[in-house]
C-alpha cells in the first residue's frame, strides 16, 4: 500500500474470497489467505481473530502428521522450505515469526501439507533440489537489481548504518517482494515444482474432502502467498469456484 506520494504505507497479504458455483457448494465460501513468514506481532493477532470466523483453516506445514505446534514456542520446523530459518530476517527487521505468533492449536486447523517423505520422493522424482532452485532464485534476484529503478549495494549499506535501520530496510525488502511476482514461475519446471504446484494439490486433495462436509460453509486455506496464483486457477478448473472479491491485511508497517 502506497500515499499519494508514492511513498510506501504497508506491505499487504491478500485475503481471496472464493464462492461455490455448483449445487450446495453455492452456499460454500473459500478463502485464501495468504501468508508472510515473518511479520508484525499486529498481524499475527489479527490473523488469529479472522480464523474464528472459518468452520475450518487447512494450513501448510511440510512436517510428519500429527506434529503439534504450542502457540509462542520455537519448533524444529520450518514453514519456508527453500529459506529455513527466518530468525537472522526477523531479528534485523524487527519482526516477529509466524510459527511463534499463530495458535495452531485452535479445534478447526487442519493440516494440509506433504510429510517430510512424500516432499523428498516428489523432489527426488522430479530432479529438483534446494540448490538449484536457490540458483534460479539469485539469477531472478540479479535480473532484478539490473532493473531500473531498482535499490542497489550501496542503497543497502545506508539503511543498514541508518538510525531508523529496521524501517529503511523493511521499505527495502517490501520493495523486492513487490517485485518478485515471477518468483514461482523461476522455481518451477515445465510441469510445475514439488514446492508451489504439487504442495498446492495436496491441500487441494484436504480441501476436496473437507467439501464433503455440509457444516463447513466457510473454509480458509492459510499458507504462503506465493501459492496462491496457481492454487486459485485449479479452484476454478477443478471446483468450479468464481473469485467474489478480496481484503488486505497489513503485515509490515512502512509508515512514520
Amino acid at each position: 500500500e502506497r500515499d499519494e506520494n508514492k511513498k510506501p504505507l504497508a506491505l499487504q497479504t491478500a485475503v481471496v474470497q472464493m464462492q461455490g458455483t455448483k449445487g450446495g457448494q453455492r452456499k460454500v465460501q473459500v478463502d485464501l489467505i495468504g501468508a508472510i513468514h515473518v511479520g508484525e506481532k499486529a498481524y499475527y493477532d489479527e490473523l488469529n481473530k479472522l480464523f474464528e470466523e472459518y468452520d475450518v483453516v487447512l494450513y501448510e506445514l511440510v512436517a510428519p502428521e500429527g506434529t503439534v505446534i504450542e502457540k509462542g514456542h520455537k519448533q524444529g520446523v520450518s514453514l519456508d522450505v527453500v529459506a529455513g530459518s527466518q530468525s537472522g530476517l526477523q531479528k534485523l527487521l524487527g519482526l516477529t515469526h509466524q510459527l511463534e505468533q499463530i495458535d495452531y492449536t485452535v479445534d478447526n486447523f487442519v493440516h494440509a501439507d506433504m510429510n517430510p517423505s512424500e516432499f523428498a520422493k516428489h523432489m527426488e522424482e522430479r530432479d529438483e533440489s534446494f540448490m538449484k532452485m536457490y540458483f534460479r532464485s539469485i539469477g531472478q534476484g540479479l535480473a532484478m537489481q539490473g532493473a531500473p529503478g531498482q535499490s542497489n549495494d550501496f542503497n543497502l549499506i545506508l539503511a543498514l548504518f541508518s538510525k531508523d535501520r529496521e524501517k529503511k530496510m523493511k521499505a527495502m525488502m517490501a520493495q523486492q517482494f513487490e517485485q518478485m511476482d515471477g518468483l514461482p514461475d523461476v522455481m518451477s519446471g515445465p510441469d510445475g515444482s514439488t514446492i508451489i504446484h504439487l504442495r498446492n494439490d495436496k491441500a487441494l486433495e484436504v480441501l476436496e474432502a473437507q467439501l464433503q462436509d455440509s457444516a463447513n460453509k466457510k473454509i480458509g486455506i492459510f499458507y504462503g502467498a506465493g501459492h496462491f496464483d496457481d492454487m486459485e486457477e485449479k479452484m476454478v478448473e477443478r471446483f468450479r469456484f468464481r473469485r467474489k472479491g478480496e481484503v488486505w491485511l497489513d503485515a509490515w508497517n512502512l509508515g512514520e
